[in-house]
């Protein structure tokens, strides 16, 4: 079997693997010394969609890129979930930060101990010189731009997300969650059937192998 090729996990950081959105708050009531909007969210577009001052909204991701990055909490289980997946999978960051954020994200990635094979910078997250077979985000236009590509989708459940996403994308509560899909679908056994990597169409189109 040919080890080297494997099917490509695409990962997003903010609200996926590392707690983005509370910082986002934060930033905007130091800044503005008012308190943030309830039944607002900064995250997935809500700052870049918002009737906020341009130069107001650009300072708080400055902010964000330039101090934050390093204290993000990392969501419980994200570290054990990858290392599960990375048994099969190659595993790709993809994320939407500015890359003059890159030494802090490989840092943060690094410091939490998080398995991966590339770390990509891009607001066009199927735009890179990879075979995406599977993918989580919290942003509905990426969930969209990875189902476009034929890859199957998680969408990790945020209050941004939960109108207007396919129902064809698999929503979890958390890595935990998304391990229990993991575990149930055999996934892990699954791949290994394979010698190379399979196009995403033809491996989910059959069911999963027995325990």
């Amino acid at each position: 079997m040919n080890t080297e090729i494997r099917p490509c996990f695409a990962v997003d950081i903010d609200n996926v693997l590392g707690k983005a959105e509370p910082e986002v708050q934060r930033l905007y009531q130091d800044i503005t010394q008012t308190p943030w909007p309830l039944g607002r969210y900064g995250s997935a577009g809500g700052l870049d969609s918002s009737e906020y001052d341009r130069a107001l909204i650009e300072e708080i991701f400055t902010r964000f890129h330039e101090e934050s990055i390093p204290q993000l909490p990392l969501y419980p289980g994200a570290n054990y979930a990858l290392q599960v997946i990375h048994r099969t999978c190659r595993i790709i960051i993809v994320t939407a930060r500015r890359p003059y954020s890159r030494p802090q994200t490989l840092e943060w990635l690094m410091a939490h101990g998080l398995p991966f094979d590339a770390l990509y910078h891009t607001e066009d997250k199927t735009e890179i010189p990879e075979s995406i077979t599977v993918a989580i985000d919290d942003h509905p236009e990426h969930l969209q731009s990875y189902q476009a590509v034929g890859a199957r989708v998680f969408v990790m459940d945020q209050p941004w997300n939960r109108q207007g996403v396919d129902p064809n994308v698999i929503r979890v509560s958390g890595w935990d969650a998304l391990l229990q899909w993991w575990h149930f679908r055999h996934i892990g056994k699954w791949l290994n059937r394979f010698h190379e990597t399979p196009a995403p169409d033809y491996l989910w189109k059959y069911p999963p192998i027995s325990a």
